[in-house]
């Protein structure tokens, strides 16, 4: 009867259909937030991608400022409602080519005046309530303080009415710059996409060996011409094509989803992506192996594999608020960051593995992802050699 040595494929089809089920739960929630955080990131994208309405919010407010001022001088009535609903607009064009005269910076017309307002009225906003807001800063911009003596300005009053209130002006303009995409982004591939993945390894990477050592079930696989050798090759294999699989299905869900809703796929960047994170997940499935591998107890093995992985995840959350995005935006704390330094998951760069297959790549993600691998090979192989090597309670 020949023994087999290095890999056995009894064995690896005990292992598929042991941990069928769960594997496919983990998959199809994985593709599912896969799916919906690509929705989210459109949206968000398509909201921060609208059209910029400052400039002609600027050319708009200098032709409201000629009117208001020439009607201050002359005593007139001129008005963008009147403008709008007039169909001579010869006096509009005599005080703008007056006004513009005075001044090399100035060039208004009438055209000028109906082509900003136009650009205006496509914003959600609405034209009156840019009128209106005029308004408070033309006449704020004439007030002085009635005990100071300062020039009162608008933007001065909603800074001490927010600081009253006890919001920072700075944070609300910080939140304001906060890009969302890229949060969102970092979110999904350091807990979303992880979290089932992660499910996965501590119960499957618990049930390979050390359960069946604690069940007794290992005594029959031994028993056959089944080397100890072929037990651990074969589990380690299980455990680093499955969630290669795992996270295949997510990288051709994100293309899938991102030509649904975006448009267009930038295959390099994501694959750059979904590569760093099977780098991470394999890193964490070796650290369960390893446990697996070294105990008799099932318990033993899950305190160890499963703790030090969940105790990276919650690195993992802690360390959010303390990244650079929720600390500039006010809501984070900087020393939080520690707990990135202290994770596994914080040698997953997204940002550097972001700038793939743009004109200027940052590199910094490479000794990470090298980390990754190392812990990888020397958890499985440490797990492997210690299995073959230590007493069995067959």
């Amino acid at each position: 009867m020949n023994t087999t040595k290095f890999f056995s494929w009894p064995l690896m089809k005990q292992s598929i259909s042991a941990n069928k089920v769960l594997a496919i739960a983990c998959t199809v929630v994985l593709c599912l937030m896969t799916v919906v955080t690509t929705f989210a990131s459109n949206l968000i994208a398509s909201t921060s991608d609208s059209e910029d309405y400052t400039d002609a919010q600027t050319q708009f407010y200098s032709y409201l400022y000629v009117l208001a001022s020439y009607n201050e001088m002359s005593g007139t009535e001129l008005s963008y409602a009147d403008f709008s609903e007039s169909d001579d607009t010869s006096m509009y064009d005599t005080v703008f080519d007056m006004m513009s005269a005075q001044s090399e910076e100035l060039n208004l017309s009438s055209a000028g005046f109906a082509e900003a307002a136009d650009t205006l009225s496509g914003s959600e906003i609405g034209l009156d309530s840019y009128i209106s807001n005029f308004e408070y800063v033309y006449a704020l911009g004439s007030v002085k303080g009635c005990f100071s003596g300062d020039d009162l300005d608008i933007e001065e009053m909603m800074s001490n009415m927010l600081n009253m209130m006890g919001i920072s002006s700075d944070l609300v303009e910080n939140m304001g710059e906060m890009d969302t995409s890229a949060m969102l982004n970092q979110m999904y591939f350091t807990v979303m996409s992880l979290l089932p993945i992660l499910l996965f390894i501590i119960f499957a990477g618990n049930a390979l060996v050390v359960d069946q050592v604690d069940k007794g079930s290992m005594a029959y696989i031994l028993s056959t011409p089944t080397k100890r050798s072929a037990v651990v090759i074969t589990q380690a294999i299980y455990m680093i094509v499955t969630p290669l699989i795992m996270v295949g299905c997510g990288f051709v869900t994100k293309l899938i989803a991102c030509s649904v809703f975006v448009g267009e796929v930038d295959v390099a960047k994501y694959a750059a992506l979904y590569g760093g994170l099977y780098l991470l997940t394999e890193a964490m499935a070796s650290i369960c192996y390893l446990a697996s591998c070294i105990f008799n107890l099932s318990k033993h093995a899950l305190a160890l594999g499963g703790g030090l992985n969940v105790w990276f995840f919650i690195c993992t959350l802690l360390g959010m608020f303390g990244s650079e995005n929720m600390v500039s935006v006010g809501i984070g704390v900087e020393e939080l960051g520690m707990f990135n330094r202290v994770s596994l998951v914080g040698l997953l760069d997204i940002d550097a593995l972001g700038t793939i297959g743009s004109g200027a790549v940052d590199n910094s993600f490479v000794p990470k992802l090298i980390a990754l691998a190392a812990v990888a090979i020397v958890c499985y192989v440490v797990g492997a050699v210690r299995f073959q090597k230590k007493d069995l309670p067959l």
